[in-house]
């Protein structure tokens, strides 16, 4: 058995791969990279009930593990994974196809290209927008720290309020776009706006900015139609929904898996069980 770990800033996944299947999921928040990671691993070996000796190893992944990660965690020795092909495994393994285009959004957000059933993996680049961007945002424009309200106060919102369309600049659709397309974000600021409306201007910036660098990147590797997008952040639906959309816009196709947020995890157990 092999439990693989992707450790965060703020927060660690982990998962189990028992016989070469993931059978085990957790998440653990901590300020301490060591301590998360511990908890993590404690956690998922509870929960299973499996004794120490059992273990082969630990895969750790993530910026956590680039910092003072000791060479075993419980007695368990540590392999660390680069954080690029555990994306690169962890969408493929998700998705069980044999190319894809993996996106990750913690945050910022990181675009990695996986072909020939992960044997090509290839970091292409990303943005500094994502996650991180949002929880900035949210409290500098609506004075707001959690960012899990963040959804639900843009439930309430009204784009037209905020965003300058395309239709309300030439009347009609243009080439690909149509007549409701975003031609500027927040250009059309209403002194009646509310915080409801800015939160949902928020998520749709990032999203439309988040999703169309990803089509225009994943169509250099001919995968424009195998975007797979991953991350703990893929759990705001609103924002995934702006995503998606800005995907289609420009003739893209994608897809959020089951379990995405735990996909650098998977990733990197999976790694370890290849060699």
């Amino acid at each position: 058995m092999i439990i693989g770990i992707d450790i965060g800033g703020s927060t660690t996944q982990g998962i189990l791969l028992r016989n070469g299947k993931v059978s085990s999921f957790c998440s653990i928040q901590a300020s301490d990279e060591l301590a998360s990671a511990a908890g993590c691993l404690g956690k998922i070996m509870n929960t299973n009930r499996i004794e120490m000796g059992r273990v082969k190893l630990v895969a750790a992944t993530g910026g956590g593990s680039k910092k003072r990660m000791s060479k075993k965690i419980l007695g368990i020795p540590v392999r660390k994974i680069d954080e690029v092909r555990a994306i690169g495994l962890g969408g493929l393994n998700l998705t069980r196809k044999s190319k894809c285009f993996v996106v990750s959004i913690g945050t910022g957000t990181a675009m990695v290209a996986v072909k020939d059933n992960g044997r090509f993996i290839r970091h292409v680049g990303g943005t500094g927008i994502g996650g991180g961007t949002l929880k900035g945002l949210f409290r500098l424009i609506l004075n707001k720290h959690d960012i899990d309200n963040l959804e639900a106060l843009a439930k309430r919102g009204d784009l037209r309020k905020v965003d300058l369309t395309v239709k309300d600049i030439v009347g009609k659709g243009i080439g690909k776009l149509p007549a409701n397309a975003t031609a500027a974000n927040f250009a059309k600021l209403s002194d009646h706006a509310e915080k409801n409306d800015i939160a949902l201007g928020l998520l749709n910036m990032v999203g439309e900015v988040i999703g169309t660098l990803s089509v225009f990147a994943a169509r250099n590797y001919g995968l424009e139609r195998d975007i797979v997008f991953v991350g703990k952040v893929t759990k705001n639906r609103t924002l995934m929904k702006n995503i998606q959309q800005a995907v289609r816009t420009f003739g893209g196709k994608s897809i959020v898996p089951k379990n995405a947020e735990f996909a650098t995890a998977i990733g990197a157990a999976k790694a370890l069980n290849r060699k």
